[in-house]
């Protein structure tokens, strides 16, 4: 770690001492990013460590050598004084999911980057853990096949099975108010306009009708609208062909 000198101090340097400490933080900056890539890299290996783990927390439960109400959290803990890493327990629930019930051998998992592996876990957790599910059996496919897009293909099927969480009234009016301020209103409009095509229940459509027509109050005024409706009537008019 860089000691955090005074400017003053850093302005009296000599050159070469100025530029050790340029060449120190660089290298600092190194080795954290290093350190930062090998420990991403090591998830995969400690989610097996995990499974490891948790296998003989279950021979124990069989034998009666422990509580059978201890949880994995718990018993990596009192091993560890930590709480199991959040990256490595996705890839152990991979690991569980389709290398345990074979429907991915133990080398497509180790081949497997961590970032495909977890959103592996997603899909799995996102389904129950349901093996027989169409979506496990695609993302199988994907940690078979490995391939350069693997990553975004897994995030369509988990996009496809994830539970899609819904907004508040409240966060929705934030939502429009920071649209209009930055200058989409018309872009709203449209896309609004195209989804009203989509509804079906009648007071639905009533309540909208009503917004509509409030809005169309406040559209100019009637010299104008009139201005509008006959542009757009000539411009949809149909061509007469002379005889």
């Amino acid at each position: 770690m860089i000691q955090l000198l005074r400017i003053d101090t850093l302005r009296k340097m000599s050159a070469d001492e100025l530029d050790a400490l340029a060449r120190q933080a660089v290298k600092l900056e190194k080795e954290a990013k290093d350190a930062t890539t090998a420990h991403k890299s090591s998830f995969p290996a400690a989610g097996k460590v995990v499974c490891a783990i948790e296998e003989r927390l279950n021979a124990l439960k069989a034998q009666r050598l422990i509580a059978s109400n201890t949880s994995l959290a718990a018993y990596w803990e009192s091993i560890t004084k930590t709480r199991i890493n959040n990256h490595a327990l996705s890839c152990a629930v991979t690991f569980g999911t389709f290398v345990r019930t074979e429907l991915i051998a133990e080398r497509d998992y180790d081949l497997n980057t961590a970032q495909c592996l977890e959103l592996a876990a997603a899909i799995s957790t996102a389904v129950g853990g349901d093996v027989t599910h169409v979506a496990v059996v695609q993302t199988s496919e994907q940690l078979k096949e490995r391939g350069k897009d693997a990553a975004k293909t897994l995030r369509v099927i988990l996009d496809k099975v994830k539970e899609r969480k819904t907004i508040t009234a409240e966060k929705a009016a934030e939502m429009l108010k920071a649209i209009f301020q930055d200058g989409h209103l018309e872009l709203a409009l449209h896309a609004a306009g195209a989804e009203v095509a989509y509804v079906n229940d009648a007071e639905t459509l009533e309540r909208i009708f009503g917004a509509l027509n409030l809005a169309l109050d406040h559209c100019g005024t009637v010299e104008q609208q009139e201005a509008w409706l006959e542009k757009k009537a000539e411009a949809t008019a149909p061509v007469r062909v002379a005889a």
